[in-house]
């Protein structure tokens, strides 16, 4: 379990452009777009950026408990049984987010995930097309964020955790520098332009420690 929840991570933080940071114990549901906001919102500085009650968070963490046993189950199956499985995770997660959050909230948590999973993020079909990627730059953006998920992965797997938020810090500027020399200088424009302002939120990265609602 740790493990698939060590790779998702590292998918989630491995463009982190806000200062350093930490995420908690979310998993490897399927890097789509909802599954990043919804372990997002598992984070309690993501909730407070979004002025979340306590009660909207323990249904937050009520259902991504549900997404992460559903996901255990997915990961079990052959890689061609998967697809299906993760889509169907990926309906749920929108339509879970359209309940629980208001346009502004949606909107708030759609610029931080830019911020924070910008590699990722910039290869799913909604934001590309925003930013009016080519194929090419589709596939360079793609070799990027697996080559940043492999170097955030090494890190979060060693045994020690000394010198892990300076390194995870210069991972992230190296993933974000990968981002931007990708896109043109009016597709840099139009990603400054979505991700709004600086979030200034301190993430957990130990899955062992519980950010859960008083």
């Amino acid at each position: 379990m740790r493990s698939l929840w060590i790779g998702t991570l590292a998918t989630v933080v491995l463009a982190l452009s806000a200062p350093p940071a930490h995420s908690d114990d979310s998993d490897r549901m399927v890097p789509e777009e909802g599954a990043v906001h919804v372990m997002l919102l598992r984070q309690k500085c993501v909730r407070e950026a979004l002025k979340l009650t306590d009660d909207e968070a323990r249904t937050i963490r009520e259902y991504n408990a549900r997404q992460w046993k559903k996901a255990e189950e997915i990961h079990k199956l052959a890689p061609d049984q998967r697809r299906a499985k993760y889509e169907e995770l990926t309906r749920d997660n929108e339509q879970f987010l359209d309940r629980v959050l208001d346009p502004s909230e949606r909107k708030r948590l759609d610029e931080i995930s830019l911020q924070v999973a910008g590699l990722l993020m910039a290869t799913g079909p909604k934001v590309s097309s925003q930013l009016g990627l080519t194929d090419q730059q589709k596939q360079q953006l793609k070799r990027h964020r697996e080559e940043a998920r492999t170097e955030m992965a090494d890190v979060l797997h060693a045994k020690s955790k000394e010198g892990r938020e300076e390194k995870l810090a210069e991972l992230r500027k190296t993933s974000r520098k990968r981002l931007m020399d990708v896109l043109t200088d009016e597709q840099e424009a139009k990603w400054k332009a979505m991700i709004g302002t600086p979030f200034e939120g301190k993430f957990k990265y130990d899955p062992d420690e519980e950010d859960s609602p008083k």
